[in-house]
């Protein structure tokens, strides 16, 4: 009796624990797949956003001014003039620091553009030689008013210029925000100016992991 009774309480096991335990098996598994695939951010995420279309900003130029071809490259854009007096060599600086840590592959298809928010004076020509002084594969571009103020609605803007001063000078506030695209050209953060080196280049890596 005892043995038919041992007999049963195993049968009972092998029925219905073997089975529960290849559920939970399971489901831990998805658990641990679903959280590495999860990236989070240092940066502002805005992966869906209805603005800031790269493929327009391109499309809308008058004439193609950049040389550089983002096909298939993490994109890095941001606004600023080349008289500038701090935000924007220090940024320049730092994409340089950031492109050098980034593991090769990544490196190589990382793209940074400058986009002037001032053609008043600003000329293209000499954009390009600013941003290749820091380094030679670095682009940008100089639009016209009009297309500036296309992308001041398209890229949610804020451009505000100082009143000239007795030599003509004046400063430009502008945003201070790098907008980063995944190989897609799809925006997927913003990164804030004040942001770390090192926290920039894990955000970086998490986007090329798609």
């Amino acid at each position: 009796m005892s043995t038919h009774r041992n007999g049963v309480v195993m049968n009972f096991k092998k029925i219905f624990l073997a089975p529960l335990f290849f559920l939970i098996a399971g489901l831990c598994a998805y658990i641990f797949i679903f959280s590495q695939s999860k990236e989070d951010y240092h940066s502002i995420s805005v992966a869906g956003a209805n603005w800031g279309n790269l493929e327009a900003l391109i499309e809308k130029q008058e004439k193609r001014q950049l040389d550089v071809d983002l096909e298939g490259k993490i994109v890095a854009v941001f606004f600023g003039y080349l008289a500038c007096p701090d935000f924007c060599p220090n940024h320049l600086s730092k994409m340089v620091s950031v492109k050098n840590m980034l593991p090769e592959k990544i490196r190589n298809q990382f793209a940074v553009i400058f986009i002037s928010v001032d053609p008043e004076r600003d000329k293209t020509s000499n954009l390009k030689k600013f941003v290749r002084s820091f380094d030679k594969n670095f682009d940008g571009f100089v639009p016209d008013k009009t297309h500036l103020s296309i992308l001041k609605d398209e890229f949610k803007l804020v451009i505000n210029k100082s009143s000239k001063n007795e030599f003509g000078n004046y400063l430009v506030d502008h945003y201070t925000y790098t907008y980063l695209y995944d190989k897609n050209k799809s925006l997927r953060l913003l990164i804030p100016f004040e942001m770390s080196i090192d926290k920039t280049v894990e955000d970086i890596k998490g986007i090329s992991r798609g």
